[in-house]
């Protein structure tokens, strides 16, 4: 393949991998995210500016569709508002450089408690965790 490669739902990527997951294959993922310019995205009623630089998410497919519609969806910048992530992979200042995956494993609280505890990778607090209550963040700044 050249210097794009063209995927499900015209999304292209340049350059990078094919994300070609077996429908409905599920798992725990991670988003490699690069800002590029400041932005501001609003977290339960409050701003939150997010500073150029790189960006962790740790989120799971385990609905309908799975990892490839979940990833598909994170790699569109034209979508609907459902999750915080969506504020910050929307904006064209964004970028996602990398993706990593748990295949059938739900283990996203693991993943952000380890992420918690390097030194140089900082909570992003009540970004990305609202249907947990018992992690700080599921999104970090990579410092």
């Amino acid at each position: 393949m050249g210097e794009s490669a063209r995927i499900r739902r015209g999304i292209d990527i340049n350059p990078g991998p094919v994300i070609n997951f077996t429908t409905g294959l599920q798992g725990t993922y991670i988003l490699f995210i690069r800002i590029k310019a400041e932005i501001s995205i609003e977290i339960r009623k409050r701003d939150v500016k997010l500073q150029p630089g790189y960006y962790i998410y740790i989120g799971s497919a385990f609905g309908a569709g799975g990892l490839s519609s979940r990833l598909h969806r994170h790699l569109r910048k034209t979508k609907k508002k459902h999750w915080h992530i969506d504020q910050v992979t929307k904006s064209k200042k964004t970028q996602i450089e990398g993706i990593g995956v748990s295949l059938e494993k739900k283990n996203e609280c693991q993943i952000a408690s380890m992420f918690s505890s390097i030194k140089n990778i900082i909570p992003i607090n009540g970004v990305g965790n609202s249907d947990c209550s018992l992690c700080q963040s599921h999104f970090f700044l990579i410092v």
